[in-house]
């Protein structure tokens, strides 16, 4: 509970995040698409995690500027999450890989 009160948000621009990249940030995108690593086996640690909206995901744009791609591994008949529902999803992950260090 309350992995959003231990996780750093903030919105930024495309610009803001190609300036961060080109500092040495990592950038995770997440997607449906595939080729996409399991939020499971990918370290969260220190990344700045981008979530798009349920119809559109991710720009290309956005997406290119992105270290990796990950998803969340869901059941079959589920298509895609909605955008809260995912970032809670990778809060608690990101939360949980902290908890177990």
């Amino acid at each position: 509970m309350g992995a959003i009160f231990r996780q750093d948000i903030c919105e930024l621009s495309l610009g803001d995040l190609a300036m961060l990249k080109d500092k040495g940030e990592r950038l995770i995108g997440a997607s449906v698409s595939d080729g996409c690593r399991d939020i499971r086996d990918i370290s969260l640690k220190g990344a700045i995690i981008a979530i798009g909206s349920e119809g559109g995901g991710l720009s290309a744009e956005l997406m290119s500027l992105c270290h990796e791609k990950v998803r969340i591994p869901m059941s079959q008949q589920c298509q895609s999450l909605n955008a809260a529902i995912a970032a809670a999803i990778i809060m608690w992950e990101a939360a949980n890989q902290l908890s177990a260090e």
